[in-house]
């Protein structure tokens, strides 16, 4: 069947191959090890909720009409929902949103969730929307809308 220079050939190719299976199964693991880490998860879910926010029109009539000094502003549930029903339950969030360019209104996250956060890494990104021009009457109202985000 087989002679002695064959079976050496099937042994080298064996050998070759589970040379090849254990480099590919090492990187392999390295790159699942790796993941993602929190604060790509963290900015990548972010944009996608603000990117979201400033595409939808009633969202962002939302944002230029909300007041998030008042705890009862519709417009402010709104976006609190919204955005509460993006994120898992696993991650905190607070959002904020204040007059472009105001000397007094920093956006600053609510001095609770702000306590509450001390010993934790917190997340932050904002989007200005700044007019709607869609179907209704023209608003023109520039607003920072402010994205913070924690892992609970």
């Amino acid at each position: 069947m087989y002679n002695k220079r064959g079976w050496m050939r099937i042994l080298e190719a064996t050998i070759a191959v589970l040379i090849v299976s254990g480099v590919l199964m090492v990187v392999y693991s390295r790159q699942v090890d790796r993941g993602i880490d929190s604060a790509d998860y963290f900015s990548s879910l972010q944009r996608q909720i603000l990117k979201d926010i400033s595409i939808r029109s009633d969202l962002r009539i939302n944002v230029l009409n909300a007041d998030d000094e008042d705890a009862d502003d519709n417009d402010f549930k709104i976006l609190n929902e919204f955005v509460g029903d993006m994120i898992p339950d696993f991650v905190g969030f607070s959002i904020s949103i204040c007059e472009v360019g105001s000397a007094t209104d920093h956006c600053a996250m609510n001095g609770d969730d702000f306590r509450d956060t001390l010993d934790k890494d917190i997340f932050v990104e904002d989007i200005v929307i700044s007019a709607d021009l869609g179907v209704g009457d023209a608003v023109h109202n520039p607003r920072q809308f402010r994205l913070f985000m924690w892992e609970k």
